[in-house]
């Protein structure tokens, strides 16, 4: 018995493993990794996302039924910013890519807002959640079981945790490659939307509709029926409450996410929250629009593995820098920025900084730029 439970937790591991190189879209591998784990890891319901490495916000989330649309308004606006981004920042401080719910309350289980608003309402008592980590955080997944069930084990637990490492490159190559599967629009026009209180679409432009379309299919009610893409539900929960901050965590949120579209290019979500009048009560604003060069440019180095100060010296080469200015802007001498640079040259490939313009510019990420 021991003997085929190794095989079922080796198995499973080796599927994750084959299912991460295999160069699916993020969705889709979190959705496969969650259908093999299950061998292995008994649950009932599990949810998964990919996430935007700047902001820790979600760009796309997926779940296999037992989660209904209430359950989703709730978690998306109130759980994640109210208890998950704090716990996912611990779980990055910290290196710890696995956490059990029985373990982070102490086996109090009712000093978790996630327990008490979801799980407990849906009969559901332990959860054992997985950060993907490559460099940065690019995708989290819950697994859930029945209150009568038994917690996770450690063994399950320890599977969980080989197996993230993995999803986390597997997202991040998801991330940050080109695979157009919609064919892009040299229109750089932002598209605007505007939502009401109940995140309904009083308004949007047809730029907008149409970039949206490129993150993922909208239903033919979406405008109505809050059925926004993850992403827009994210930036505007997030200047909600930077604007009305309940929490010094609140204060510190960026109400932007920068998410990889069908088409293979980035696009950048951007919210604000307009004045309230004597006869309009206030309205989110959500702009989109294909992501400024500089933010690919963050973007691709993340894909290097760069050191957070050749990241820094990396920004300043792109702005025209010479290395007498990166010195003196960063405090450094002349011999250490030369030996960022070459590092930098040796990560990406390149030989002199023109190259590393044009790669970090224009390749990959801005597919159908380069006039060669």
């Amino acid at each position: 018995m021991i003997a085929n439970a190794f095989t079922h937790y080796e198995r499973a591991f080796a599927e994750a493993k084959r299912l991460s190189l295999a160069g699916l879209e993020g969705s889709e591998l979190l959705r496969l990794v969650a259908e093999r784990l299950k061998l292995a890891i008994p649950y009932e319901v599990y949810c998964a996302s990919t996430v935007d490495p700047a902001s820790n916000l979600i760009t796309r989330g997926i779940a296999s039924e037992g989660w209904g649309e209430e359950e989703g308004d709730i978690f998306l606006d109130r759980v994640y910013f109210e208890e998950g981004l704090d716990q996912t920042a611990a779980m990055l401080r910290e290196g710890r890519p696995v956490q059990l719910l029985s373990e982070t309350t102490g086996g109090k289980l009712d000093r978790s807002l996630r327990y008490r608003e979801l799980l407990r309402p849906l009969g559901f008592g332990h959860e054992l959640g997985g950060a993907f980590i490559d460099g940065r955080l690019w995708g989290g997944m819950d697994l859930i079981r029945e209150s009568g069930s038994p917690d996770f084990s450690a063994r399950e637990v320890s599977l969980l945790r080989r197996i993230a490492p993995h999803v986390g490159a597997g997202l991040k190559i998801a991330a940050l490659r080109s695979r157009a599967t919609v064919e892009p629009t040299p229109d750089d026009t932002p598209g605007v939307l505007t939502l009401d209180s109940g995140m309904r679409v009083l308004s949007r432009t047809p730029v907008a509709e149409r970039l949206l379309s490129e993150i993922e299919d909208l239903g033919p009610a979406w405008r109505e029926e809050r059925d926004l893409p993850v992403a827009v539900r994210m930036v505007a929960n997030a200047v909600r409450r930077s604007l009305a901050p309940k929490s010094d965590r609140d204060s510190n949120l960026v109400p932007c996410v920068r998410v990889r579209a069908r088409s293979g290019r980035w696009l950048a979500l951007y919210g604000s929250l307009t004045e309230p009048s004597s006869d309009r009560p206030s309205e989110t604003v959500v702009v989109v629009e294909p992501a400024k060069p500089e933010e690919v440019v963050w973007l691709n180095t993340v894909a290097y593995s760069l050191s957070p100060r050749e990241e820094e010296v990396v920004r300043l080469v792109v702005r025209g820098f010479s290395t007498r200015k990166i010195s003196e802007t960063l405090f450094i001498s002349e011999n250490t920025v030369q030996r960022h640079i070459s590092n930098i040259f040796d990560k990406v490939g390149v030989r002199n900084r023109r190259s590393l313009l044009k790669h970090l510019f224009f390749e990959n990420l801005l597919p159908g730029m380069l006039g060669e």
